[in-house]
């Protein structure tokens, strides 16, 4: 029977099978392997690592969802002297089949069935203490709740234009053959917040270890998901939760190598990606430079505005090769490896400028002017002063726009606050965009459902603008 888990379940077969280092024992066709690699604690704890496995790959956190977030926007642009990858992407102009956009939905849904195996192994376990079956339904609820919160970033109309009764995603909390249809915006939100919710009370406040989901970290992805939902005093909350908790943002004079290095003082949640896990020229770093493939360059817009003595200009250079041009240096490698790269998904700077945007979108403008300036000073620049009340929400922005640049937040943030892609088709050397200007309510500038899962499962919606 074909159905969307028919990918996933393969998937997991897949990644229990290239791991096990024993003879092969096959198990009876109607019944899962996860009954009985998940019967006992250890297995479970297995399956917590095989998770954030999933997290890993190219089509997720390793690569493409973070260049997809910024490919999509203003930041970057495609060279001419590319591999052939992204281009859809980059002219904003996807077709029901593209593969990196069919890539994300099955690896998220991957991730999800994993952690939803975890959740619902719990109560049956016949070992392990209450600490140890918290900690490992902590971290599956955690990762459950920002797949799903991804998947909604892109395949969804933003909350601030469907107003949450537009087409979500299918959420999916257990195994089940069928073919499931489309929650609402509101139903996609209402089951993240439930998860990260419950994560906050099953985990430890623990700010030594950003490797694994914590209740602080719970309490960052609450702050990004409020603010996406417009909630702006519960994602002051949360965030405020953060910050009091004892993160320190990274000083300007150990910039240069932040994002080299997992597991700073500024990191909440990180996806640790070790030396033996890297995916070689097609790490991350390798689609921003030379010697690599260096598809992506540096938008002479997002250089304009950097300021005089910023030391965020530390992670932009002339092109290698091409001078004139501009490459990306934040992700230079990691462990010795070119392009390697452990995302920092959470980080307690996004918690200082989610707390100033939302201030700013309920009139508080000194204290998100304030919040502004806790990250300047860290950069080596002035305090933001007498700066008029209408213009503080679109400092801010900008604030978040440098700091968080290449980091795949620019087009999330342009959409969900309803303001335009606006690109510079003048720029040398990038393939025509076409689309100069994308309509933040354009129905073609989020994601299609991937024709693999609509010719499948006749309950999917496919989304407006394109044909199912």
């Amino acid at each position: 029977m074909k159905r969307i888990f028919v990918y996933t379940v393969m998937l997991v077969l897949l990644s229990v099978g290239q791991g096990c280092n024993k003879e092969l024992d096959l198990s009876p066709a109607d019944k899962l392997p996860t009954e009985e690699a998940l019967s006992n604690i250890t297995g479970v704890n297995a399956a917590v690592n095989g998770m954030y496995a999933g997290m890993r790959s190219a089509e997720y956190y390793g690569r493409n969802y973070l260049i997809l977030g910024e490919i999509t926007a203003d930041n970057v642009y495609l060279s001419t002297s590319n591999g052939n990858r992204f281009v859809p992407s980059w002219k904003l102009s996807w077709v029901v089949s593209d593969p990196d956009v069919t890539g994300v939905w099955n690896r998220a849904y991957a991730v999800i069935l994993r952690a939803n195996n975890i959740i619902n192994s719990i109560p049956v376990i016949s070992d392990g203490t209450a600490e140890q079956k918290d900690f490992a339904k902590g971290q599956a609820l955690f990762i459950r709740a920002l797949a799903h919160f991804d998947l909604l970033r892109f395949f969804a109309e933003p909350y601030i234009i469907g107003g949450g009764t537009s087409m979500g995603v299918p959420v999916m909390t257990k195994f089940e053959v069928g073919s499931p249809s489309r929650n609402t915006v509101d139903q996609v939100y209402a089951q993240i917040i439930a998860d990260l919710t419950e994560v906050k009370s099953l985990l430890a406040e623990d700010v030594s270890n950003p490797f694994n989901a914590n209740s602080y970290a719970a309490s960052a992805l609450l702050a990004r998901v409020y603010l996406y939902k417009g909630d702006n005093a519960a994602a002051i909350a949360e965030a405020t939760r953060v910050i009091n908790a004892g993160y320190t943002i990274e000083p300007a004079n150990s910039l240069a190598e932040f994002y080299n290095t997992p597991g700073t003082g500024e990191d909440i949640f990180t996806l640790k990606i070790l030396d033996i896990q890297t995916a070689g020229s097609d790490n991350l770093g390798q689609m921003y430079r030379k010697p690599g493939y260096g598809d992506i360059r540096v938008s002479p817009d997002l250089v304009n505005i950097l300021e005089p003595g910023d030391a965020r200009r530390v992670f932009i250079s002339a092109f290698t090769g091409s001078p004139s041009e501009f490459q990306n240096n934040k992700f230079t490698g990691q462990q010795g490896i070119a392009g390697l790269h452990s995302p920092k998904i959470l980080r307690v700077s996004e918690m200082y400028l989610a707390r100033a945007e939302a201030y700013a979108k309920e009139s508080n403008y000194a204290a998100a002017l304030a919040d502004v300036n806790a990250i300047r000073t860290h950069r080596n620049l002035a305090a933001l002063e007498n700066v008029p009340d209408d213009a503080v929400l679109t400092a801010v922005l900008r604030e978040k726009r440098i700091e968080f640049m290449f980091e795949g937040h620019r087009y999330f943030d342009l959409m969900r606050n309803k303001l335009d892609i606006v690109r510079n088709c003048s720029t040398p050397g990038q393939v025509n965009p076409i689309r100069c200007t994308v309509e933040a309510t354009s129905t073609t500038a989020i994601f299609p459902i991937p024709q693999r899962e609509t010719d499948v499962n006749r309950n999917i919606e496919q989304n407006p603008g394109y044909k199912k």
